[in-house]
C-alpha cells in the first residue's frame, strides 16, 4: 500500500487510493460559489475548508460513491469492511464485510496489507457490480486478489456474499510492502478495469527488478476489458504476440498507492510512492494506447541514476516518461497519496485543479492541469484546509470522490472530511439558474436547496431578496425564514407579465450571511445593505 506507520515511526522517534463516472455529475439544485481562485490572504473570498462527515471508523483507507448515487458514500475500512454513509446518517451494517479474507493490521499483520481497492462497475446501477482489492489470509503468502461481487436484489445497501467471484490472484510470496491496491475505471475507456501493483520488494530498491521487467505483473499498472467475464486483454500494448504480460498497460512504477481519472477528459494522474529520496506524481493522456514506462528502478522522480540506489542501469530508455510533479522526501515528508483532478458541482473556479497529499506530512498541495497533463498555479494547501474547533486531518491515506464530484479526505485515525468553500461565500441561488417568474409558484411554496444537507454547513435562518423587475439594481430583503420554503411566494403580487428578481442567502449563528453573488441570470447583483428582514 504505502511505506507509511514504519516511516512515520522512524521519523517520529527521531524527532521524540471512478471509481470514475463515465459522464460530469448532475448539478441541478446545487450552488455555485463564484469567483473561485484560491486562497487570498486577508479575504474570505476563495478560502477552502474541511467538514467532518464521518467518525468512529477503523482505519479508513478509500471513499467513493456509485455513479448518479447523490445520496450515499461508501467508506473502506482496511480490515475488510465497507461502510455506508446515506444521507449523512453512518449505516450500522456494513455493505461489505470480508474481514475473514483479509489479512491486515487488525489482525497483526502488516501495515500496508488489508482491504486496499473498491471500484464501482461504470454499469452499476444495472448490473450491481463492484469489484475489491485485498491481501488474502492466507499466512506468509501474501497473496493480493481482485474480486467481483453483486449487490443483494433484496437491499441496495448490503452485498450478495454469495455472488464474490475472482477476477485476478497475484502471488506476493515474501514481501509484506508494495502491494498497491488501486483499482479505478477510466471514464473514456469502456468497461476496463485499471489495477495498480507494486514492485513486490520486501528490500529497498526492488532487488527483483519487477518495475522495468514485462515479465511480472509487478510494479505495474494492469488494465482488464471486463466485458467478458473474468476478463480479455484486447487492445493492450503487449497482448497476445507481443513480448511482455498481456495485463500490462504501464510500467516503471514503485506503488502506486492511488491514482484517479480526470472525470471530464480521461486523464490518468498517478500518485507513486517513492523510495528515500522523491516522490512523484505521474501523467498519461486519455489519448495514450499504453506502454509508458515511468522509470522506476531506473529513475527516482526524474533522477538517474536513481538518487537512492545508485546505477540500476541505462538512463535513456526510449519509452521513459518523465513525472509532471515531484517532491522532495526531506522532513517529515514519507509517502505521497494521489488524488483526484477537481470537476465538482460547488466551485465550478476551482475546477481543473488536482489535489495530492503526503501521508506522515499530512501536506496537501494543488496545480491547476488539462488533458496535457500540465502543470501551473502549484499551491500548498494544509492550512486552508484544516477543520478546526479542535479537529486535525492526520495520517491521510486517500481522497476520495462523490457522485457530484465532490471530494473528501480519508483519515487513517477514523475520519472522513469533505472539501468546501467557507459558509461567508456560499451562494443558495444558483448562477444562470432561469428567472424566477412569481406567476409560476404564487399559489405554492417555493423551495431551494437546503444548506445544511448538502454541505453540512450549520444554517440559522435563510434570508429573501427581491428586485422589482430590475435586476441590476439593489435587491430588498423580503423575508428571513429557518425553514427550506417560502409558503405561498411574495405577498405582493406583480402584474401580468411582471418578473421580480430573487436572492436567497444563507446565515449562520455567528450572523456571517453568504455573499450576493450573481442574480438569477448570472449577472452581477446588488444587496441594499440596510434592508432589515424582520
Amino acid at each position: 500500500m504505502f511505506d507509511s506507520l514504519a516511516r512515520r515511526a522512524l521519523i517520529l522517534a527521531l524527532l521524540a487510493t471512478a471509481p470514475a463516472m463515465a459522464q460530469m455529475p448532475d448539478c441541478t439544485g446545487i450552488s455555485d460559489v463564484s469567483d473561485f481562485d484560491g486562497p487570498t490572504v486577508g479575504t474570505m473570498d476563495g478560502v477552502l475548508t474541511t467538514v467532518r462527515v464521518a467518525s468512529g471508523l477503523l482505519r479508513p483507507l478509500f471513499v467513493a460513491s456509485p455513479p448518479g448515487d447523490t445520496e450515499r458514500l461508501f467508506i473502506v475500512e482496511q480490515d475488510g469492511t465497507i461502510r455506508i454513509l446515506q444521507n449523512g446518517v453512518l449505516l450500522g451494517t456494513p455493505f461489505l464485510d470480508i474481514s475473514s479474507q483479509v489479512q491486515s493490521p487488525a489482525d497483526g499483520w502488516a501495515n500496508e496489507e488489508g482491504l486496499l481497492g473498491f471500484a464501482f462497475h461504470p454499469d452499476y446501477a444495472s448490473n450491481g457490480h463492484v469489484y475489491v482489492y485485498y491481501t488474502g489470509n492466507g499466512g506468509t503468502n501474501y497473496s493480493n486478489f481482485v474480486d467481483r461481487i453483486t449487490v443483494s436484489a433484496g437491499d441496495p445497501n448490503v452485498a450478495n456474499p454469495a455472488s464474490q467471484k475472482a477476477i485476478i490472484k497475484f502471488e506476493h510470496p515474501t514481501a509484506t510492502y508494495h502491494h498497491g491496491g488501486m483499482l479505478a475505471f477510466s471514464p473514456t475507456d469502456g468497461n476496463h478495469l485499471y489495477v495498480g501493483t507494486g514492485d513486490g520488494a520486501l528490500s529497498p530498491c526492488d532487488p527483483s527488478g519487477n518495475g522495468q521487467s514485462l515479465n511480472t505483473k509487478y510494479g505495474k499498472l494492469l488494465r482488464l476489458n471486463l466485458d467478458t467475464f473474468p476478463y480479455v486483454t484486447d487492445g493492450n500494448p503487449f497482448d497476445g504476440p507481443t513480448p511482455g504480460q498481456d495485463e500490462i498497460w504501464a510500467y516503471g512504477i514503485r506503488n502506486p498507492h492511488r491514482f484517479s481519472f480526470d472525470r471530464e477528459n480521461g486523464t490518468l494522474y498517478i500518485g507513486d510512492v517513492g523510495q528515500f529520496d522523491w516522490e512523484e506524481v505521474n501523467c498519461q493522456p486519455a489519448t495514450s494506447t499504453g506502454g509508458e514506462n515511468y522509470g522506476w528502478d531506473l529513475y527516482e522522480g526524474d533522477f538517474c541514476p536513481n538518487p537512492s540506489c545508485g546505477s540500476q542501469g541505462s538512463c535513456g530508455p526510449t519509452d521513459y516518461v518523465p513525472p509532471i510533479a515531484q517532491y522532495s522526501l526531506a522532513g517529515l515528508n514519507c509517502t505521497i497519496i494521489g488524488g483526484y483532478v477537481y470537476r465538482g458541482c460547488r466551485m465550478s473556479d476551482l475546477r481543473g485543479t488536482y489535489f495530492y497529499a503526503d501521508h506522515c506530512s499530512d501536506i496537501i498541495e494543488t496545480f491547476r492541469t488539462d488533458s496535457t497533463c500540465s502543470v501551473a498555479e502549484p499551491l500548498s494547501r494544509a492550512a486552508d484546509l484544516a477543520p478546526g474547533g479542535g479537529l486535525s486531518i492526520v495520517d491521510i491515506t486517500s481522497f476520495g470522490e462523490d457522485a457530484r464530484g465532490e471530494l473528501y479526505i480519508v483519515d487513517r485515525g477514523g475520519e472522513v472530511f469533505k472539501i468546501e468553500p467557507t459558509l461567508a461565500i456560499l451562494e443558495v441561488s444558483a448562477p444562470g439558474a432561469a428567472r424566477f417568474d412569481l406567476d409560476d409558484v404564487v399559489a405554492g411554496d417555493w423551495s431551494w436547496e437546503d444548506v445544511t444537507s448538502t454541505s453540512a454547513h450549520p444554517i440559522a435562518a435563510y434570508k429573501i431578496y427581491r428586485s422589482d423587475g430590475d435586476p441590476t439594481g439593489p435587491f430588498d430583503c423580503l423575508l428571513e425564514t429557518a425553514g427550506t420554503n417560502w409558503a405561498g411566494g411574495d405577498p405582493q403580487q406583480p402584474g401580468a407579465g411582471d418578473v421580480f428578481f430573487y436572492l436567497v442567502t444563507a446565515r449562520n449563528a455567528a450572523g456571517e450571511e453568504s455573499r450576493a453573488g450573481n442574480r438569477s441570470d448570472g449577472n452581477p447583483r446588488v444587496v441594499d445593505t440596510a434592508s432589515v428582514c424582520n
